[in-house]
């Protein structure tokens, strides 16, 4: 690397501070601030590589550079940056220097090459570990005596040399005590050593570990207490020879409460799921069945049993929608959510016998042991489905039924008012004509028949008003039922009699128009 290393000798100051200073606009003070790290051990290893050509200056470099990139949390992105301003420095003098482009070729190569060196060497560096803490055995002893678990170290030949405080008060011996025991079993029920040394010994020496369940005996009153047990063999390090024995042990109480809470849980979840209305399935992480409550056996008529261990697509839905179906809760499980996840969709189903149906379904997914599951409740909708097409052809039948009525009420309005019109027409031209040659009584017949003619006439209006409710909105308005009554009162003050074969018309008692009077009448005609 002569040409380089010529240029670098010529210009080496002005480089190295033209290169500082870039480091300090663009790489942050935790790279600067390290000693291998610096802008001018940078330089230097990079001048040693050109002069030596040497790939040990650079690894040595990159590991001292990686310890105290570990310690000082210095991003690698800062220490390629680092090199990338040096390979700029040096080829613009690279370029200000050299005239001839052979020369500058072959400068610009030695400076690609001896980067390269420092950019390799740093990335197959590895993290240098720090030495182990070492063990203290105050460390062990300070954890032990603040937990509430049984814990004690033996000899292999199972003589017991440490028992935490906890363990002791469980068993009854004296917190200040430094006496033990001196072999595991008097801390045992006789049953329960029995089965340690017959059975839990010879397991941790093969494997290392056993757990199960154990009596302690408690030194005063001579009481079993029950335990959950976990007995391994302790050692330095994989390879070294065990040490000692550990026998821990929990509060099986705590076990046994935990366990009639989850039954207790259980319980009332099958309750639950027994009494409910309508179907609720639930499916694992796996795509099974594996909840199916009596609704659904009723609603799908299969049984539990046939359907547990099964996926959806093969029992509950119509096989042309099952495999949309099961890739939507593929996904669902496998990605945690979805789109139709608590909402209400509608979905075609069937039932044991080939039936189809409509049913209304909502999913929710959650997790159990970390996976997971997901749950469907549906409700059959089939009945409510035929109820609204019912009511809706009752609407449509309705509707036209009202419009036929509309226009025969119109139609016949119209017909009827050409006749009235003749009735109130010619009784004028008579009463105008022959008015004076009636006597009283074809007077009073004749006024009787212009009142119901016009009487008639605003029945016809109205039968039209009537016609036009669904079009012509009307508002509501009081009516005078007394008006109405006299109105039909004076309808009925005609008698006609028939006695030996002539007609006598006369007059019914006139009545004073008074409401309750009318409704009495009303009621008895």
């Amino acid at each position: 690397m002569s040409e380089l290393l010529e240029i670098l000798n010529a210009n080496r100051q002005e480089v190295l501070q033209a290169f500082l200073k870039k480091l300090e606009q663009q790489v942050g003070p935790k790279l600067t601030q390290t000693v291998a790290g610096s802008g001018a051990a940078i330089f230097e290893t990079f001048e040693a590589i050109c002069t030596d050509d040497n790939a040990e200056v650079a690894n040595d470099w990159a590991g001292r550079l990686r310890d105290e990139a570990g310690a000082s949390e210095i991003n690698a992105s800062d220490v390629l940056t680092a090199l990338g301003c040096l390979e700029r420095i040096v080829r613009f003098y690279i370029v200000k220097a050299t005239s001839q482009k052979p020369d500058l070729l072959t400068a610009l190569g030695q400076l690609s090459s001896a980067l390269e060196v420092l950019r390799r060497a740093y990335a197959d560096a590895p993290p240098r570990v720090s030495e182990a803490v070492p063990y203290h055995a105050e460390d062990f002893l300070a954890l032990a005596q603040s937990v509430n678990v049984f814990i004690c170290l033996t000899d292999l030949q199972g003589q017991p040399f440490y028992l935490n405080s906890w363990g002791r008060e469980l068993i009854g011996l004296e917190h200040d005590s430094t006496e033990l025991a001196s072999s595991l079993h008097h801390y045992y029920s006789d049953s329960s050593w029995e089965e340690l040394r017959d059975v839990a010994v010879p397991k941790v020496k093969q494997s290392g570990l056993w757990e199960g369940q154990s009596q302690l005996r408690h030194a005063r009153s001579n009481e079993p207490i029950d335990m959950l047990t976990t007995m391994l063999l302790v050692r330095e390090s994989p390879e070294a020879k065990a040490s000692c024995l550990a026998v821990i042990h929990h509060n099986l109480g705590d076990n046994l409460q935990l366990q009639e809470t989850l039954a207790e849980s259980q319980a009332r979840k099958h309750a639950i799921l027994e009494s409910a209305l309508d179907p609720i399935i639930t499916i694992n992480d796996e795509g099974m069945i594996t909840e199916f409550n009596r609704a659904a056996e009723q609603v799908f008529g299969v049984g539990r049993e046939k359907v547990l261990g099964t996926q959806p697509s093969e029992v509950l839905f119509p096989p042309a929608e099952s495999t949309g179906h099961q890739n939507r809760i593929d996904r669902y499980l496998d990605a945690g959510e979805g789109s139709m996840l608590g909402q209400r969709v509608e979905v075609e189903a069937v039932r044991a016998n080939g039936e189809k149906f409509l049913a209304e379904m909502a999913m929710t997914i959650n997790h159990e042991q970390g996976q997971p599951v997901l749950t469907f409740f549906v409700r059959d909708i089939s009945e409510r489905k035929r109820a609204e097409k019912r009511q809706a052809r009752y609407a449509a039948e309705l509707k036209r039924s009202n419009r036929e009525l509309e226009q025969f009420a119109y139609v016949a309005s119209h017909d009827l008012q050409e006749p009235l019109r003749k009735i109130r027409t010619f009784s004028d031209r008579l009463e105008m004509k022959c008015g004076d040659k009636l006597d009283e009584v074809g007077r009073e017949c004749l006024q009787r028949m212009q009142s119901a003619a016009a009487r008639m006439q605003l029945l016809i209006e109205g039968l039209l008003t009537l016609s036009r409710v669904t079009t012509r909105g009307q508002n509501f308005e009081p009516v005078d039922l007394a008006q109405v009554a006299r109105e039909v009162v004076s309808d009925l003050e005609v008698r006609i009699e028939r006695v030996e074969g002539r007609v006598e018309v006369g007059r019914l008692p006139t009545i004073q128009a008074d409401p309750l009077q009318m409704r009495q009448l009303l009621q008895n005609l």
